[in-house]
């Protein structure tokens, strides 16, 4: 039997609900059009919507894999750096930095 390998991601030290808007509102990522969920999945939930995948019902955004990887490829990239994430000084949010 074939075990899904999980996903890894950087502590953001916000959520990624919140992360996301700022990002839209840079100009640095996009919600996602044509995503089709599975309405049989077992995690498929009709009353929740995810704004990365342009408000389609199923999951949450904070939940969502896609935009969690999206945005790990831009901390990965160094598109994005968060900082202050392990730090005892570290206010609510981490702070974020745009390249560019």
């Amino acid at each position: 039997m074939r075990q899904k390998l999980r996903d890894s991601f950087t502590p953001i030290g916000e959520s990624y609900v919140s992360l996301f808007q700022r990002l839209v509102q840079q100009g640095m990522i996009t919600p996602l059009l044509g995503y089709t969920p599975d309405p049989h999945s077992r995690s498929f939930d009709p009353n929740v919507r995810c704004t990365y995948h342009f408000d389609v019902q199923g999951h949450i955004s904070e939940d969502c894999r896609a935009l969690k990887r999206e945005i790990e490829k831009m901390i990965q990239d160094k598109s994005i750096m968060v900082q202050n994430i392990d730090s005892e000084e570290s206010s609510s949010h981490a702070d974020m930095q745009t390249s560019g």
